[in-house]
């Protein structure tokens, strides 16, 4: 049964420590690019990679769900905790947008596709409790926060994925991207098709390219964008040759090696 185990874990540590440090690699190979890559003015956006920075601005009318902030972007991540010796919170529920918005500095606005877009903005609203106070033997418990409650009331086919979970503590999290918000974006400028325009940034929509497969969508600057992948890059790639070497010891001692 040990040696059966170790069958078991040994390729498990291995391969995960393997997507680890893939991971890593291509974090730090986004980091590179954004180092390396001017930033452009909206004006100056031509067919290609492109860093441009400016301020987020609607194309359509949305609003954010729960907090009903007018945005370009939302996104929400509603998990329940599953207790036990493998508990931990999971999730059940992650919606979000992928509507089309603008990016406007001082020398004119760009349409964007945020589609297969890395989203790297903060959560602005988190909130943890359950649907009601009623709990075990008549005890008060604590609620989730009223507007995420009055959210669910308006919505009945998400209060029922909510409702299948009444049970256990529930998180929310909203995480959006207002209007006028400060935007960084690394992604492929592309031809829009059909456009004519006179104006050249309005023939062209910024997207995740086909060849460079990179969007990346952030509400900090260059400066800090950088700094926060830098952040990921090495836990990932330190905790994936870990994995891995603990993978291999257990193969190899199983082999007997």
């Amino acid at each position: 049964m040990a040696d059966c185990g170790v069958c078991i874990a040994g390729p498990m540590f291995f391969l995960a420590g393997l997507g680890m440090i893939y991971g890593g690699v291509q974090r730090y190979l986004l980091e590179q690019k954004i180092k390396n890559i001017p930033t452009s003015k909206v004006r100056s956006v031509a067919v290609g990679l492109v860093e441009i920075f400016g301020k987020a601005k609607c194309l359509d009318s949305l609003n954010s769900p729960i907090s009903k902030v007018k945005c370009i972007y939302w996104s929400l991540k509603c998990e329940y905790y599953k207790s036990g010796k493998h508990g931990g919170w999971r999730d059940f529920y992650t919606p979000s947008t992928n509507k089309q918005f603008y990016l406007e500095d001082d020398t004119g606005k760009m349409l964007i596709d945020p589609n297969g877009a890395e989203i790297d903005i903060p959560s602005d609203l988190t909130s943890t409790g359950y649907l009601d106070d009623k709990g075990f033997l008549g005890m008060k418990r604590k609620t989730l926060d009223p507007k995420i409650l009055d959210y669910l009331n308006n919505a009945p086919d998400v209060l029922a994925k909510f409702k299948s979970h009444s049970h256990t503590e529930l998180r929310v999290t909203e995480s959006f991207i207002a209007e006028g918000d400060p935007l960084y974006i690394l992604g492929s400028a592309e031809p829009k098709e059909g456009a004519s325009s006179a104006v050249q940034q309005e023939n062209l929509i910024i997207r995740k390219g086909k060849t460079d497969q990179i969007m990346y969508v952030s509400d900090s600057n260059e400066k800090k964008a950088v700094e926060k992948i830098w952040w990921s890059i090495w836990p990932m790639i330190v905790g994936g040759f870990i994995f891995a070497a603990i993978g291999l010891y257990l193969l190899l001692d199983l082999a007997g090696v």
